[in-house]
């Protein structure tokens, strides 16, 4: 059986080399940390999606916030694999009516909430590898760093 430890000095050198970087590494560092950390949220509603077409559930995905520290999950607006219609699947529609030809009823979409299932199904599981993802972002972060001044 192995086993694997992790000193505290070690973590400790982490986050002293994450203080000393700039801004924008530390975005950077946050930013893909909090993308791993959110993968198994975006494969939950990925699953959980209406699959009528398959574009709703290809459109899911991270979309980094400008400008600030974090990532927003959800369907993508652009790309190659957008879908601007994931709202109305997940949270519905009311009685909808034509401005024309009298008022005529067009129907509703009753929301499905699986975007919110998803939420609930991995929110625990996102926040306890928030810090794991962060600790390795940044490990990765030096080796590439490293690699880059060879």
């Amino acid at each position: 059986m192995m086993e694997m430890s992790i000193k505290t000095d070690q973590i400790k050198i982490l986050e002293d080399f994450f203080q000393d970087l700039s801004n924008v590494n530390q975005r950077r560092v946050f930013i893909a940390s909090f993308r791993r950390a959110a993968k198994p949220l975006v494969n939950a509603a990925k699953t959980g999606a209406p699959k009528k077409t398959g574009r709703l559930m290809r459109s899911f995905g991270t979309m980094d916030v400008p400008n600030e520290v974090a990532i927003l999950v959800g369907s993508r607006l652009s790309g190659s694999n957008k879908c601007w219609y994931g709202h109305l699947i997940e949270s519905g529609t009311k009685e909808r009516f034509r401005k024309t030809k009298g008022n005529a009823p067009t129907g509703k979409v009753t929301g499905t909430l699986f975007f919110e299932r998803a939420y609930n199904a991995t929110e625990s599981q996102i926040y306890d590898t928030i810090e794991d993802e962060w600790l390795k972002e940044i490990d990765r972060f030096i080796i590439r760093t490293n690699r880059k001044l060879k």
